[in-house]
């Protein structure tokens, strides 16, 4: 009873530590018939994060690495681009924000905003510790691989808010895992090296 509880205080705490390091992130727009351009903002950076400038065919038009410092700023001269949508994705540890941009002739508009939050995974020793905010409540499936692809754990949250997973690999056969979190059509993966 002991260890349950100290395992769900650790993934609590692990948990609120991300959520006080969310970025906050701002996109302004300045746009005229002489000066058409985006100016993104991102304030309150605490972890490294990595900007991506798309357009509608998915071609990585800029990408720059966000490092840790307190505020960025960057201009976006938008003249040479063709009518069309765009995207302008921020990824961290925590958290992708996509902004759909729609660009016409003068007018340039943010049409969307989509937050997707990640799951954090954190190692302690033999531990893997799993968080996920889901404030949606959207279906969350867990599944761990060994190293023949084999499905050794698979669990289903239906209707949680906070997903919360420990896994003891103290005592796991010798090889390579990967734990996969799915999220509707959201995948992520976390590889696991038992020695």
């Amino acid at each position: 009873m002991k260890a349950i509880k100290k395992i769900t205080l650790s993934a609590a705490f692990l948990l609120i530590t991300a959520l006080g390091m969310a970025n906050e992130m701002d996109l302004k727009i300045v746009a005229d018939n002489a000066d058409k351009s985006l100016v993104f903002r991102y304030e309150n950076l605490a972890t490294d994060a990595s900007l991506r400038f798309i357009d509608g065919e998915g071609n990585v038009i800029f990408t720059e690495k966000l490092e840790d410092k307190s505020a960025y700023v960057k201009r976006f001269n938008l003249n040479s681009l063709s009518t069309g949508t765009y995207f302008l994705t921020v990824e961290d540890a925590i958290k992708e924000t996509e902004y759909t941009i729609a660009i016409e002739d003068i007018n340039i508009s943010i049409e969307n905003k989509s937050v997707k939050n990640k799951p954090i995974f954190k190692k302690v020793d033999d531990m893997v510790y799993i968080n996920l905010l889901n404030l949606k409540k959207d279906k969350v499936e867990i599944k761990v691989y060994d190293d023949s692809e084999r499905v050794v754990f698979s669990e289903v949250f239906n209707d949680n808010d906070i997903i919360e997973k420990a896994f003891n690999f103290e005592k796991a056969f010798k090889g390579n895992y990967i734990i996969k979190v799915q999220k509707n059509d959201e995948i992520y993966y976390e590889g696991i090296n038992v020695d």
